[in-house]
């Protein structure tokens, strides 16, 4: 047997590759070939044994340490992240079963909040935002595609604040207030040149207030007043150059002054009445900590 040698692997393969040096004296000993690949054999194990890190391990009180990963029943990987004292630290990452990525979560020591970074299935960015536990909370951006679609504000899992979409080319088309997850406060929405096209005020979910709506050059076209999401008072119609055209009063939803108007004009304000105001939510995934 010979003493342990203790050698950096590029001076073993620097030995091995010399036809001069392979039995050359060597720490006051000679190895011959045969030992020398034993030996270099034996650091390349220690090297990959020492990479192949030790996963889902617990400790003596049953906390989980170290790396963790997780598979789907098909073998794919599910997540992978690491462990302090039972709590996830540092990035995690999720996957869908297909393997794209689904989530990117850094979480901070001693804090519930984590950065989270969401993608659906073919692995493109929908979310990006932070959740409180496994509530969203604080700033939260949504995609589509590669192109910013809306950034909405949350209170633990509520929507909460302001509130503002964009078209397709980044352009703002809308902008609310919403209290407790519901629209509370003034709403707008706009044409792509950006002048405003119509201004809602919202109660607890409810158009509750002043309406006012406008053609693309600005002027308004319709103004009135909801009450509990129904039209409610006078209603005013304008022409182009901002002359009245008609007025209709208005009693929880219904005409109360049909006499002035015809009956054609009575439908098509009694049809344009179920839409006017209401402005789409934007096509995002709502979904809750992956």
């Amino acid at each position: 047997m010979f003493a342990p040698v203790y050698l950096p692997l590029c001076a073993l393969f620097e030995i091995m590759n010399s036809d001069k040096r392979r039995n050359q004296y060597l720490c006051g000993k000679y190895l011959p070939m045969k030992s020398l690949l034993l030996l270099l054999a034996f650091c390349l194990l220690s090297l990959l044994s020492r990479s192949q890190e030790a996963v889902n391990k617990t400790d003596a009180k049953g906390l989980k340490q170290g790396k963790w990963v997780s598979k789907y029943t098909g073998g794919s990987l599910k997540y992978e992240g690491y462990f302090i004292q039972n709590k996830p630290a540092g990035e995690w990452k999720r996957y869908h079963e297909n393997g794209k990525i689904k989530a990117l979560m850094t979480y901070r020591p001693n804090s519930e909040r984590v950065f989270t970074s969401l993608f659906d299935e073919r692995g493109k960015l929908y979310a990006m935002g932070v959740f409180e536990g496994n509530l969203r909370d604080s700033t939260w951006n949504f995609y589509s595609g590669e192109m910013l679609v809306s950034i909405e504000n949350y209170h633990l899992g509520k929507k909460e604040g302001k509130a503002i979409g964009f078209d397709q080319n980044g352009k703002k088309i809308w902008d609310r207030e919403l209290k407790n997850g519901l629209p509370d406060g003034n709403e707008v929405q706009f044409y792509p040149s950006g002048i405003k096209m119509k201004e809602i005020f919202f109660k607890e979910g409810k158009r509750s207030g002043p309406a006012l709506f406008y053609d693309e050059s600005g002027n308004i076209t319709m103004e009135g007043s909801y009450l509990d999401d129904l039209s409610e008072g006078t209603w005013k119609f304008f022409a182009k150059d901002g002359k009245l055209q008609y007025q209709i009063e208005y009693n929880k939803g219904d005409i109360v002054n049909k006499g002035a108007i015809d009956t054609l004009q009575i439908n098509a304000f009694t049809q344009y009445d179920k839409i006017k105001g209401k402005i789409p939510e934007p096509k995002v995934k709502e979904s809750g900590m992956p």
